[in-house]
């Protein structure tokens, strides 16, 4: 039985990073590999490694947090708790790197040992003290679909711990309900068993949540069942306000869905020009992409190049508004001018993004 700190749990560290590379490449200068020698041999802060997750350092997050995991006695159940923790932060670093299927051997591994440990503490008639923290358990049941595409089982997961938290009561279950409800929503989004995910979504059709109705209604959307999604927004109207930006959002996701691309890209733009309100980044996204169904991939560009210069850390290096930057370019340029352009977009968003950005969103292929 391997205790929780021993090296052998572990998964080699990616310290290779795909949008680096992709910089260098095109003139502009992406983050230095981290050395893990800095990290290896010595625990490392909380307050550290919650600066490198806000950071979007996650190669120095894995580094780190395994160092720290190595470094930590265990000699009781409080230094258990403290290392499963860890765990947490190891787990969600090689997500964030694109590299869940290490995150789930590492974590199959760390299953195994505190199983084991369990047993043990049976057989010396005592309590099993070995408990998963709740994000870790969250991380565990996402990881089969974000690793090998098994989303049935992902939503399996997520419906144990939903059941979980429905056994208790109390604010804080009633947060990890909301989570799970919506991480559930978007699993069955991803399920390619239409069956099953009418199934799913009738669980969710039951929230009290305008929140997590809004969501089931915008899956019904994505499935085509437009009849049901409009009985749930109609749910949501009644219990917000007529101007609430997520009553605007539900309106405007819908006549998309309807095709009346005019009507969605105004109700977008009223949520997104809020001026008392922070930025909302995915309504000025979704406001760009409605003018390029309307036949102007020249304002859709235009508006995506504002956004991005106005919200450089929020949307200038988010993969889905890249990606929509960047099929604006196709559709106008070519040739040198068009590698020109995302050779600029490149170097920018390297400037801004973390590790582990999706350069698929460049489309330079």
């Amino acid at each position: 039985m391997l205790p929780l700190n021993d090296r052998r749990l572990f998964q080699p560290t990616p310290l290779a990073d795909a949008l680096a590379a992709l910089a260098d490449q095109h003139g502009g200068r992406g983050r230095a590999a981290p050395d893990a020698r800095e990290f290896a041999g010595r625990p490392h802060s909380y307050e550290l490694l919650n600066q490198y997750a806000a950071g979007q350092q996650w190669r120095a997050l894995a580094l780190a947090a395994e160092a720290t995991i190595q470094a930590t006695p265990i000699q009781s159940a409080s230094d258990e708790a403290a290392v499963l923790r860890l765990w947490t932060y190891r787990a969600l670093a090689l997500v964030r790197l694109a590299h869940a299927a290490a995150a789930m051997r590492e974590l199959q591994a760390v299953e195994a040992a505190t199983r084991g440990a369990s047993v043990y503490a049976r057989f010396r008639a005592r309590a099993p003290t070995v408990v998963w923290p709740f994000e870790l358990r969250v991380l565990r049941a996402q990881l089969p679909g974000l690793a090998h595409g098994d989303w049935r089982r992902t939503c399996e997961r997520v419906c144990a711990l939903l059941r979980a938290c429905e056994r208790r009561a109390g604010d804080a279950n009633a947060q990890r309900r909301f989570r799970l409800q919506m991480l559930l929503a978007g699993a069955v989004l991803r399920l390619r068993d239409a069956a099953l995910a009418a199934a799913l979504l009738a669980r969710l059709d039951a929230a009290d949540d305008p929140r997590v109705l809004s969501a089931c209604a915008r899956l019904h959307l994505q499935l085509g069942s437009l009849p049901h999604a409009e009985l749930l927004f109609r749910r949501v109207e009644a219990c917000v306000p007529a101007d609430d930006k997520l009553l605007l959002m539900n309106r405007a996701m819908y006549a998309v869905a309807a095709g009346k691309w005019a009507v969605a890209r105004d109700l977008f733009a009223r949520v997104a020009s809020d001026p008392l309100g922070e930025p909302h980044v995915a309504a000025a996204n979704n406001a760009a992409v409605c003018e390029l169904f309307l036949g102007s991939p020249q304002r859709m560009l235009a508006q995506l190049q504002l956004l991005m210069a106005d919200s450089p850390t929020a949307a200038g290096s988010a993969a889905e508004l890249v990606f929509n930057y960047c099929t604006a370019l196709d559709l106008l340029h070519d040739g040198p001018a068009l590698l020109a352009e995302k050779s600029r977009k490149i170097a920018d968003v390297a400037t801004w993004a973390g590790d582990g950005f999706d350069t698929s969103a460049f489309k330079m292929q």
